[in-house]
């Protein structure tokens, strides 16, 4: 690492100041400048979808099964990947009939896509889609495990 270089864990990134001189070629003066580096690790505060899992789950989607996954995800509180939506909120929002969106949403549980919490309140895999950094994934995932064994007994 660049001695002149310091780390910050709290961020994950690393700062640094280096004062440069830099040489104007057409009149030869010299102009002192600082220069900040600033180099960020991990992941921090982003969505991430990962697109291999979504075609998984669509398998050969039509556009209702799009318009409604894409509500899911505009409508997903990305503190904790949760989604409220009834099927007949969603399906008004989605202009999609509710026997639709009622096999949309068991074909969405069949491919670990989302876990049912309580009526209307549903739990988005951070496996396909989170925002946040790599320690908030893995308290999802424990959270999203635990609702997927709780569902299964």
């Amino acid at each position: 690492m660049d001695k002149n270089m310091e780390y910050h864990a709290d961020t994950q990134t690393l700062l640094g100041k280096k004062s440069k001189t830099y040489i104007d070629t057409e009149t030869g003066e010299k102009i002192q400048a600082e220069q900040i580096t600033k180099r960020a690790y991990g992941q921090k505060q982003f969505w991430k979808v990962y697109l291999m899992d979504f075609l998984h789950i669509l398998g050969l989607a039509d556009s209702r099964q799009i318009d409604v996954l894409v509500y899911i995800l505009e409508n997903t509180e990305q503190a904790n990947n949760t989604f409220v939506g009834t099927y007949k909120k969603i399906a008004k929002e989605a202009s999609v009939s509710e026997p639709t969106i009622a096999k949309i949403m068991k074909k969405l549980q069949e491919n670990n896509f989302i876990t049912k919490v309580q009526n209307g309140v549903w739990q988005v895999s951070p496996n396909i889609m989170m925002k946040g950094s790599e320690h908030k994934k893995s308290l999802l995932l424990n959270y999203y495990d635990d609702s997927k064994e709780q569902e299964n007994e």
